[in-house]
C-alpha cells in the first residue's frame, strides 16, 4: 500500500528529523507592548458564590490618566452575560456592548453564567457547590479597544472565592494568593484567557522541558494526575523541539461526567475528560492533539482549519513514534486507518474541520513529511516547514505551508499543488516546483 510506504519512509528518518528540528531557533519580532509608552491599568474580578450553581459576578475596572483608554467594544453572549452596569456610557445591542469609561477610569459590572452545556447535555464549563471549571475568555468576552497612540494595558485577574477553595490558572499568582498579573506581549489590550479551575481541587506540579506543568482536577473525580505527568515527561520535550512557541507554563485540567468527554485547548492550558486515555486504541492521542494546539498558539485563517487540525493530529502520532511509544507497524496501521477515513473528502477548505477532513489532512501531511525526508536524505522534514512558519510569524494557512515547503524541498511542494489538494484555491506558491 502507498500509505505503508509513506509510513516506512517516515519511521526510518524520524530521529534525524527530530534532531534537525531541535537546532531551529526562530527569530521572534518585538512585542507590541515594547512599542507602547503610555500604560493604563485594567483589573478583572470574578466573584463566585458556593450557593449558586450557575451565575457569578464579574467586573472590569480601569485606572488611567488623561483618558488613554477611550472605548471598549465587547462581543457578548446574551445567554451567558447580562445585567451590565458601569461608570460612563454603557450601550448594549445585538450581541455587542460598548463601554466608554470616564476620563480617569471606572468600573463595568455584569453577571456571567459559568455552567455551559452542549446540545448533547454534556458540559464544557461547569459550576458545582464544590468547584468550577471554565475558560476565562468566556467569562471576560473578546473586546476591541480604542486608545490614544502608544497606549497599552497593565492587567490583573482577581478571583474572589468561597472559604476553603483553591485556584489553578495559566498565570502565576501575584502579591496575594488569588491575584494574577498577566500580559500578552502581542496585544496592547490584555484580557484573561485559558482554562481556570477553582474549588476543592488537587494539583500536581513539575518542571518538564523548561515548562512549569500543573495538572489539576476536582477532588473525587478519578483523575490520574501522576499518570498524566509521567506521559508529559515522555512526550513534552519532543513537542517543544518542534514548537518552541509552547509557553513556559502549562496547565492541564480534567473532570469526569457530566463534563464533555473530549479535549479542548486554550492559551497555555488544556482540558481533557477524566476517562480519555493518553493513547487511544487507534494509535492517536487526544492529550497530544490538544497539547500541539496549545503549542501552536496561532490559528489558521477562516478556511484553513483543516491544516491546524491536521498538524495537531499528525504531530500527536509522529511524537508517539519519535519517542518509540508506537511501533513502526502500529504507525502504519494508524495512518492507513486515517487514509481510509478521509478518502471520501472532496473539500478540505471548510470552516470547521470534521473527523474525516482532519484524517485527510493528516494523511496529506504524512506524505509531505515523507517526501521531504526522502528528498533530503533525512536532513529536512515537516519540522523545518513548521519552523519557517513560526519564524516568519505567519498563521498556519495553505499559502504559508506552500511557501515554507517550497523553501525546504523543491519537489515536495508538488504534493500541495491545487490539483492534488481537495478544494484548494488557485495559489501560485502552491503550484509546480518547476
Amino acid at each position: 500500500m502507498v500509505i505503508q510506504s509513506v509510513a516506512r519512509k517516515i519511521s526510518t528518518a524520524f530521529a534525524l528529523a527530530a534532531i534537525a528540528s531541535c537546532a531551529q531557533t526562530p527569530a521572534y519580532s518585538q512585542s507590541k507592548k515594547a512599542e507602547a509608552t503610555r500604560p493604563y491599568s485594567v483589573f478583572y474580578t470574578l466573584t463566585i458564590h458556593p450557593d449558586d450553581d450557575e451565575w457569578a459576578e464579574a467586573s472590569i475596572r480601569v485606572e488611567q490618566e488623561r483618558r488613554r483608554l477611550r472605548e471598549l467594544r465587547f462581543t457578548i453572549d446574551p445567554d451567558r452575560h447580562g445585567k451590565f452596569e458601569g461608570d460612563g456610557e454603557v450601550l448594549e445591542s445585538d450581541g455587542k456592548l460598548t463601554w466608554v469609561p470616564p476620563r480617569e477610569g471606572g468600573t463595568l459590572t455584569y453577571t456571567v453564567r459559568l455552567s455551559q452545556q452542549r446540545k448533547s447535555g454534556a458540559y464544557d464549563a461547569r459550576k458545582t457547590a464544590d468547584w468550577a471549571l471554565f475558560r476565562a475568555g468566556d467569562v471576560f468576552p473578546p473586546a476591541a479597544a480604542r486608545t490614544v497612540a502608544n497606549a497599552s494595558s497593565v492587567a490583573q485577574l482577581e478571583l474572589r472565592l468561597p472559604d476553603g477553595w483553591s485556584a489553578l490558572t495559566p498565570y502565576l499568582s501575584g502579591e496575594s494568593k488569588f491575584t494574577f498579573p498577566f500580559e500578552n506581549p502581542e496585544r496592547r489590550f490584555d484580557r484573561p484567557t485559558g482554562w481556570v479551575l477553582v474549588g476543592k481541587i488537587g494539583v500536581r506540579r513539575g518542571l518538564i522541558a523548561d515548562t512549569r506543568v500543573a495538572i489539576g482536577a476536582p477532588m473525587g473525580e478519578g483523575v490520574h494526575r501522576m499518570d498524566i505527568m509521567a506521559f508529559l515527561r515522555w512526550t513534552l520535550p519532543s513537542i517543544r523541539s518542534v514548537f518552541p512557541t509552547l509557553d513556559r507554563r502549562l496547565v492541564v485540567v480534567s473532570a469526569g461526567d457530566p463534563m464533555w468527554r473530549g479535549g479542548l485547548s486554550g492559551p497555555g492550558s488544556l482540558y481533557l475528560h477524566a476517562d480519555r486515555p493518553m493513547i487511544s486504541e487507534n494509535g492517536t492521542s487526544s492529550m497530544l492533539h490538544e497539547l500541539v494546539h496549545v503549542a501552536m498558539g496561532v490559528s489558521g485563517s477562516e478556511h484553513d482549519d483543516w491544516l491546524v487540525e491536521g498538524l495537531a493530529e499528525y504531530y500527536s502520532i509522529k511524537i508517539l513514534r519519535i519517542t518509540e511509544t508506537l511501533s513502526n507497524r502500529r504507525l502504519e496501521l494508524t495512518l492507513a486507518d486515517l487514509k481510509e477515513w478521509g478518502e471520501p473528502v472532496d473539500n478540505l477548505f471548510v470552516r470547521r474541520s470534521s473527523g474525516p477532513v482532519t484524517a485527510r489532512a493528516t494523511t496529506l501531511l504524512a506524505q509531505l513529511d515523507a517526501r521531504l525526508i526522502e528528498e533530503s536524505n533525512g536532513r529536512r522534514s515537516l519540522d523545518d516547514v513548521v519552523g519557517m512558519i513560526i519564524e516568519a510569524r505567519q498563521p498556519y494557512t495553505y499559502r504559508s505551508l506552500c511557501v515554507a515547503a517550497r523553501k525546504v524541498g523543491k519537489s515536495a511542494v508538488d504534493l500541495l499543488h491545487p490539483d492534488a489538494v481537495p478544494g484548494a484555491p488557485d495559489e501560485p506558491e502552491c503550484g509546480d516546483a518547476g
